[in-house]
């Protein structure tokens, strides 16, 4: 009898248990519960976010979100499938009566997915969903790591996505006579007296031109800038095939308004699954406020919000939320946002991108920044007249800078396709992460650290926001925010030789050189490895020593075609050249050119009291020009002692 009811208890259990999980299906996301005591944001409360970039420590004073239960996600579908040919039609058009046409794209190619679509069961998986969500997040910069990104397009080609052929670039730079940036200034690139593209440089002064975008014949352009706010204008011919990035000097000063109007627009995807991120937007937008807008520039801060959810939506398709400067007024609004909705995995993006440039009446001579949030593709299969790839460089000719956020869940087509806005728009790509590790892949934990994870850095989501506003803000003042200054660092330790911790370290630079690189190089690429300057005169024999190993780890790995060694040292001597002029431009086209090599690898050791600082330098022969640079600490038990 005691055999029966523990068996009935226990049926009753398991029906009990399956009924909840029936009721709870479906059910959108479940709302964190906010403590009063941690999102009461006052004057005297609010805490500041630090000026010294990315990578700050969970015990920073941020708001977060206290969770009871882990994040309910829409189902990742494991194949997309093939495009159709018939599309839905809008269901909510622009208000506004702006008529943006931008030039014609070369030719515009759908990739459909020809192999299974990766999603977030295709990646290792976190070891846990913290308790508390601060929905901390990384980074990566595909215009600084752009060698590394033309190969992830290549890599992963097959996945749904519209062609937009960066392949080659070429970045002018915009300055004033006394070397300050110039924001704003109308740009126009012509080529047999024709413009092929027009637009406005960023906050940095600088200008993104894409040749393979547009012809593959044109060998010669001429560029043309004029500052409207000044009066001046400059302008220039140059070689397809010559240097990557051209510095253009403005006759007079650039002349900027007293407080810069900072505009940023979040471009937000409100469907069933995306209650988290809406909840800390909600609970974080006063906190970002507060930190831009007491700044000492003062800028005059906007706010605005582009929702989207998908066709068939009973709420809406898109919705737009006009930018505005009553903080108040923004966040009533915002609270009105709820996760609900959805039900194939993509979402309608294009839509709120056609909304984002047509709908939006942006600032024109200040900043303007917009950030995606989605954990879901782009529906491709709409014949939108007005894709992503248009409205990639709509924003780009306006000026607009898009970060994409991709939350949990996103699978490799939407990575792929937030990528290329970003890094079409000059802005970065930021995931959600829970705290992955890897900073010493390759090595005995401990030996070799990279201080960007594997390209990338992490931090609180809105502290990632407010980052990126303070650097463009930065641009326009005398002190610019000093740049993330990563690093790769080298320590002896007892339960490895030094020699696999620097083959190691090694390898970490190469792969960053090549990453990093503002030119295409790749393992057919041939290198030469030239000898380290240093100083002091007493590092003579650990520069060598360093040279060799980077010769040695060059050798074994596919990162580049080394070169046949040849007796470099006879050959600076017969062209009277030291090893510090080695850098300068025509030194490096001479021994490159003299060696047989693309490109050259060399580097300049000092000595610290406890380390070695290595920097080592990309030089590309045909220009001259430094296309990527890499820095190492390495300690002093690591040398030649």
């Amino acid at each position: 009898m005691k055999k029966i009811l523990n068996s009935t208890v226990y049926i009753l259990f398991i029906m009990t248990f399956v009924l909840i999980i029936f009721a709870c299906a479906g059910v959108p996301d479940v709302k964190g519960e906010i403590s009063d005591t941690e999102n009461s944001i006052g004057s005297e409360s609010m805490p500041d976010i630090s000026d010294s970039g990315s990578g700050a420590s969970d015990s920073e004073s941020v708001i977060t979100i206290e969770t009871n239960t882990s994040k309910t996600k829409k189902e990742v579908i494991t194949a997309l499938p093939p495009m159709t040919t018939s599309g839905s039609p809008r269901s909510s058009e622009s208000s506004a009566d702006l008529d943006y046409s931008p030039a014609p794209i070369a030719e515009k190619d759908v990739y459909s997915a020809r192999e299974p679509s990766f999603g977030a069961a295709d990646l290792p998986a976190a070891s846990s969903v913290p308790s508390a969500s601060g929905l901390k997040a990384g980074y990566s910069d595909d215009n600084r790591q752009f060698n590394y990104f033309v190969n992830f397009l290549n890599e992963y080609n097959f996945v749904p996505h519209i062609n937009l052929d960066i392949s080659e670039r070429i970045i002018f730079y915009v300055k004033d006579r006394n070397g300050r940036t110039v924001p704003n200034a109308d740009v126009e690139i012509k080529s047999g007296g024709n413009v092929i593209v027009s637009g406005k440089t960023l906050a940095d002064g600088s200008f993104r031109f894409f040749p393979s975008l547009y012809s593959s014949s044109l060998e010669n352009f001429e560029v043309l800038v004029i500052d409207q706010s000044s009066g001046n204008k400059t302008g220039d011919q140059f070689r397809r095939e010559g240097r990557r990035e051209i510095n253009l000097t403005l006759g007079g000063e650039r002349d900027l308004k007293e407080q810069t109007p900072l505009d940023i627009l979040f471009i937000l995807d409100t469907t069933g699954s995306m209650g988290e991120e809406i909840e800390r937007l909600k609970s974080t937008i006063e906190l970002i406020h507060l930190n831009l807008s007491t700044l000492p520039s003062r800028p005059l801060l906007r706010f605005g919000l582009v929702l989207y959810k998908d066709a068939g939506d009973e709420e809406y398709r898109t919705q737009i939320v006009p930018l505005t400067g009553d903080l108040e007024e923004f966040q009533k609004e915002l609270n009105k946002v709820e996760a609900s909705g959805g039900g194939d995995t993509p979402e309608d993006l294009q839509a709120a991108l056609s909304d984002s440039l047509k709908g939006v009446r942006w600032n024109r001579d200040g900043i303007r920044l917009a950030f995606i949030i989605t954990d879901a593709p782009p529906h491709l299969d709409y014949e939108q007249e007005f894709d992503y790839t248009l409205a990639s460089r709509a924003a780009k000719e306006m000026g607009i800078k898009i970060h994409s956020v991709g939350t949990g869940g996103l699978p490799l087509d939407g990575e792929y396709v937030l990528r290329q806005i970003s890094q079409f728009t000059s802005g970065r790509y930021i995931f959600l992460t829970y705290g992955e590790s890897g900073e010493s892949e390759g090595g005995a934990p401990g030996s070799v650290s990279h201080h960007t994870g594997a390209n990338f850095q992490t931090d609180k989501l809105e502290a990632i926001i407010i980052r990126f506003a303070k650097e463009e803000l930065g641009y326009l003042s005398d002190k610019p925010l000093a740049p993330d200054d990563p690093f790769i660092e080298a320590t002896k330790i007892d339960t490895e030789e030094k020699e696999k911790t620097l083959d190691t370290l090694f390898n970490m630079a190469m792969e960053q050189l090549r990453d990093y690189s503002s030119y295409t190089v790749n393992s057919e690429t041939k290198a030469a490895v030239v000898p380290f300057s240093f100083n002091p005169e007493g590092l003579g024999l650990d520069a060598e020593y360093f040279t060799e190993r980077l010769i040695l780890a060059s050798e074994l790995s596919d990162i580049f075609t080394l070169v046949a060694r040849k007796d470099i040292q006879q050959i600076l001597t017969e062209q009277n050249l030291q090893l510090s002029g080695i850098t300068e431009g025509e030194n490096a086209v001479k021994i490159g050119r003299i060696l047989n090599a693309d490109v050259l690898i060399t580097g300049n050791l000092f000595g610290k009291e406890d380390s070695f600082e290595l920097f080592l330098r990309l030089i590309r022969v045909e220009t001259g020009e430094i296309l990527s640079v890499t820095r190492s600490v390495i300690d002093r038990e690591l040398g030649l002692r």
